[in-house]
């Protein structure tokens, strides 16, 4: 049901954005503010590009979203305090935490509207560490440095 939802969303923020361009290309004079001008074909192209954006939302969550494995033998217990100080400095605050799963969303509404509030990075227990789930920009870059910082003695 998420990857529906994610998929419904792009589709939708595709749309928005390339109406926002093409009318701010109108207003600007770059191009004649009539349809049939715009694309080749005019309103039949609609649905060509309606097509176009449905099949690249249906797949984008697919490729936009990861998980990735950070190893670490430490209890959450013991990192729980480094992990939300860690996730701070880069701008996220804990939303929630239960026994084998915390939820981290981002601070800068910018941010968070730019992503569709897809914001959310999740964290859970796998017996070699922990498992995050998420943006695949966020999730690469946030468990890189959590990684290097649970992990020290791995430090060259």
């Amino acid at each position: 049901m998420k990857y529906t939802i994610r998929a419904i969303k792009y589709f939708f923020y595709f749309a928005i954005i390339t109406t926002l361009i093409v009318l701010t290309l109108v207003l600007i004079g770059a191009v004649e503010g009539d349809i049939n001008e715009i694309f080749e074909g005019g309103y039949k192209a609609l649905w060509k590009i309606a097509a176009f954006f449905a099949v690249v939302a249906a797949v984008y969550p697919k490729v936009g979203f990861i998980k990735r494995e950070v190893p670490a033998n430490r209890d959450w217990a013991d990192i729980r305090e480094e992990t939300i100080g860690y996730f701070r400095e880069r701008r996220y605050i804990l939303e929630s935490e239960n026994a084998d799963t915390v939820t981290f969303r981002c601070i800068a509404i910018a941010s968070r509207l730019s992503k569709m509030y897809e914001d959310r990075v999740t964290i859970r227990r796998t017996p070699d560490g922990y498992e995050m789930e998420g943006l695949r920009k966020d999730v690469l870059r946030l468990a890189a440095g959590w990684e290097h910082r649970l992990n020290p003695e791995y430090q060259g």
